[in-house]
């Protein structure tokens, strides 16, 4: 006789640990793709924080400008618009007295 370690031994420990090792298996699981989330929700499309929710366009734009994301005709040109929409008529207002590049250039390639 084989004592009980054969067929008529049953699965012996193995009947406790396999469930044990599955559970632990799925919560590590669990637990990476919640972390993995969080990380992923936390960050920005660039890993900035977003602006203050109090800062207008224009304080926007300035800080954009400052920081280097836009350029000076791309600063002027968005400043006209959100200078144009704000006034409601449609004034092609300058802030700064300067004219505006791209248009000097758009102008210049047509002629």
């Amino acid at each position: 006789m084989t004592g009980g370690a054969g067929m008529m031994g049953g699965m012996g420990v193995w009947m406790f640990v396999f469930p044990l090792l599955m559970l632990v298996t799925v919560a590590a699981l669990a637990a990476v793709g919640v972390l993995g989330i969080r990380a992923l929700a936390s960050q920005g499309d660039d890993g900035s924080a977003d602006a203050e929710p109090d800062e207008s366009p224009v304080e926007l734009l300035q800080r954009r400008y400052a920081e280097g994301e836009l350029t000076e005709a791309e600063f002027e040109r968005e400043l006209e618009r959100e200078l144009e929409r704000e006034s409601g008529e449609g004034v092609n207002a300058r802030v700064s007295g300067d004219p505006d590049r791209t248009r000097e250039a758009e102008r210049a390639g047509r002629d």
